[in-house]
């Protein structure tokens, strides 16, 4: 994890990342069928981040069920510990998290949409309750720019949130302001494919995460706060064989990370 922006981007990184921790692989899609449960993801997983200069950043991390969403925690092999919540929508899972001595997430929630055009559809789980919220943006294919908050809609069926998102991209990151109608919350967010993640607190950004599955394996990236940086970023569950010299991340997942965080590649 990190308490700091790191800097090591590229596909030496993830070189270095595989020769880490070997990944299981699928010869061309994500093993995970879209819509399949969050259960899929709970247990308990060997994690690896790339940090400056090559080092490896290790930890235990365990998924947990948290009502309607996830949680995730981890403790690092040097003891530090982080707490944060996470969604699934289709093959990508995203997770917001802070760094807390008791692992608990000190953020405001978790976003995740689907991009089709100038419309963000998808899910909130706010870190005071574990009911989801539905919710859609309108604004520019582009993705960036204003985005004004067309549906915000609780459990209960009542309406969450109004206003609109401000949006800039900033590397490969996504940094996002929320006007509900006031200005409320400050956010980071990273793409997989046509999936959007996103984590958010009162006055600062949170870490983040966002994996792509590929069965016990979930490749991914990472990003600190407003850095505009990005990392290499893998869990491998307990107990899963990562011996195997070829296993790699899916074709699938390759390139729905590649494409939208050019910085891995170049």
């Amino acid at each position: 994890m990190k308490r700091a922006p790191i800097g090591l981007c590229g596909r030496a990184g993830l070189r270095i990342m595989a020769a880490a921790l070997v990944l299981a692989a699928d010869a061309g899609m994500a093993d995970e069928e879209p819509g399949a449960p969050n259960g899929a993801l709970t247990g308990e997983y060997r994690h690896s981040a790339a940090a400056h200069a090559g080092k490896i950043r290790r930890s235990v991390a365990t998924i947990s069920a948290r009502e309607a969403g996830l949680s995730i925690a981890w403790q690092e092999d040097e003891g530090n510990l982080f707490g944060g919540i996470g969604l699934r929508i289709d093959s990508v899972f995203g997770a917001a998290y802070t760094e807390a001595l008791n692992g608990a997430f000190r953020g405001s929630g978790v976003l995740a949409y689907r991009i089709q055009d100038g419309t963000l559809e998808g899910l909130r789980l706010p870190a005071g309750s574990g009911q989801i919220v539905e919710e859609t943006l309108q604004g520019s294919p582009a993705l960036e720019g204003r985005y004004e908050i067309t549906r915000s809609l609780a459990a209960d069926g009542t309406t969450y949130h109004s206003g609109h998102v401000e949006i800039e991209h900033r590397g490969d990151t996504y940094q996002m302001t929320w006007f509900t109608p006031e200005r409320s919350f400050e956010g980071v967010g990273l793409r997989i494919g046509d999936v959007l993640v996103a984590g958010y607190a009162k006055g600062f950004a949170p870490g983040l995460v966002a994996y792509c599955i590929d069965g016990d394996v979930l490749t991914g990236i990472s990003t600190y706060g407003h850095s505009g940086t990005i990392g290499a970023d893998r869990l491998l569950r307990a107990g899963t064989d990562g011996s195997d010299a070829s296993a790699q991340p899916s074709d699938y997942c390759r390139a729905a990370i590649d494409t939208w965080n050019p910085s891995l590649v170049h």
